[in-house]
């Protein structure tokens, strides 16, 4: 215990230094366990050296729906404690836990996460771990720790971030796949099918080119021709291709249902959507992305063998102009928990507009203004832009701007005339607002007041109840 009263697990998880005596061993140890009959952590050793002020711990839950999260003991350190309690639905957080622990980094336990996760403390700094409850447990990818990933917690379990559909597939050796298969790590997930020969041996390459240069990623490919790709047909394209990785199937329905919302369709032979889709190791998607990528011009000899003609073409075209480069920095931000930037000025920009004239952020001061960066190749998007239209209709005191990145003015007015959304439309055509603005993966939405600076700012698909909580905020 410090002295307010708070139980003390890193008291002692630093290493004895200093020569001392059997007897003076069993004293510490014979100390140890007084501690633990004292009603404090499961184990506890005493630092003989440390005397920098302790750092505190502050424990917060949050749940999609209200919740009660039963008895649940955490380890941190050598040390244990337990928590329970009712907890409000986010982005609201409960308070379970104030812990006074010694500066220094700890392996953190928590029941139901895949893997321990490391926490560490500094001296008289508050480090806040939210727990993510969901029938009374912590799911897996359900610990957020440090204020970076509590305020991306608290948005996504607030609605402002999507997850993937709950549907029951199955891997190449038929052992069963659901959401727990996102969470724990960032997870690259690509659309294909066996019977493929141009975008998906493409998508297959890129996924080569990840394993290489992010190992701890997840990958998976998930199948958009369940009728053909049966759990035995898709071992047989694991092994000839020589992947390592989890490769995916499911009923009709079942696939449908998981596809759907990146408007991505079943289908068979090479005329389909592919696409690529981030998720984050709480398992909410953060970016997407379709088209033919680049993969530099080559492929492995056993893909490369996978194309016909039209493939070939799209390998020596370099694709949609992005590849691994674009998704590795995707995944660092996914991985770094973007701090927020609510209160900093917005980064000015004048750039081209749909209409052939230019917009500046300038002209929006006095109202609030939504940026939405998107472009065509985003499937979220395509399911966004409607949404964000007819929400700006709804609240004609705020405006709408929708920049695209790195397209022609012709491919992203047709775009938007092709899903009967009219809302303006700014040109990025060389990133640089976007890059100004943070964005590592598409859409992204930018909250910015009309005052001119930033709000809020979410990677990945928007709530429109969300959306308008923090427009009612600015008022």
């Amino acid at each position: 215990m410090d002295a307010a009263g708070r139980e003390d697990p890193g008291r002692g998880v630093g290493r004895l230094k200093v020569e001392v005596s059997v007897r003076l061993r069993l004293l510490l140890a014979l100390l140890a366990l007084g501690a633990l009959a004292a009603g404090g952590l499961a184990y506890q050793l005493i630092s003989l050296r440390s005397s920098s002020a302790p750092g505190t711990l502050l424990v917060l839950a949050a749940a999609a729906q209200p919740d009660r999260l039963g008895p649940t003991r955490i380890s941190i350190g050598a040390g244990s404690f337990d928590v329970s309690g009712g907890v409000p639905r986010a982005p609201e957080s409960a308070k379970l836990k104030e812990l006074s622990v010694r500066p220094g980094s700890y392996e953190l336990q928590i029941p139901g996460q895949p893997a321990a996760r490391k926490i560490t403390i500094s001296s008289n700094q508050v480090q806040p771990l939210l727990l993510a409850v969901e029938g009374g447990r912590v799911p897996a990818g359900g610990a957020y720790i440090g204020d970076q990933e509590l305020n991306l917690g608290l948005q996504e379990l607030g609605g402002k971030l999507t997850r993937p559909a709950d549907v029951s597939l199955q891997d190449q050796a038929g052992r069963p796949l659901d959401r727990s298969t996102f969470t724990g790590r960032d997870t690259v997930v690509a659309a294909f099918h066996t019977n493929c020969h141009q975008t998906c041996p493409l998508y297959t390459g890129l996924l080569f080119q990840l394993r290489q240069a992010a190992p701890d990623v997840n990958l998976l490919e998930v199948t958009t021709d369940p009728g053909t790709d049966t759990s035995q047909v898709l071992a047989q394209y694991r092994e000839r291709i020589g992947a390592d990785w989890l490769f995916a199937t499911g009923s009709q329905d079942a696939i449908a249902e998981f596809w759907a919302p990146f408007g991505i369709q079943s289908s068979t032979g090479d005329t389909h959507t592919s696409g690529l889709v981030l998720i984050d190791r709480h398992g909410y998607v953060r970016a997407a992305y379709t088209g033919a990528p680049d993969v530099g011009g080559k492929l492995p000899a056993q893909l490369s063998a996978e194309l016909d003609p039209a493939g070939r073409e799209l390998l020596a075209g370099h694709g949609e102009g992005w590849g691994s480069a674009q998704v590795l920095e995707a995944l660092k931000t996914v991985t770094a928990s973007e701090p927020s930037r609510s209160g900093s000025p917005a980064p000015a920009f004048s750039l081209a507009a749909g209409d052939g004239g230019s917009v500046t952020l300038e002209q929006f001061r006095g109202r609030p203004l939504i940026l939405n960066f998107w472009w065509t190749g985003c499937p979220p998007c395509r399911q966004e832009l409607p949404a964000l239209q007819r929400f700006a209709a709804q609240h004609p005191e705020t405006s709408l701007l929708l920049v695209d990145n790195r397209e022609s003015q012709a491919t992203a007015s047709g775009y938007l005339r092709s899903i009967g959304v009219r809302a303006s439309l700014a040109l990025d055509q060389d990133g640089r607002v976007a890059a100004a603005y943070r964005v590592a993966g598409f859409p992204t939405t930018v909250l910015v007041g009309p005052d001119g600076t930033i709000r809020d700012q979410q990677a990945g698909p928007v709530n429109e109840a969300a959306l308008a909580q923090a427009l009612t905020a600015l008022h």
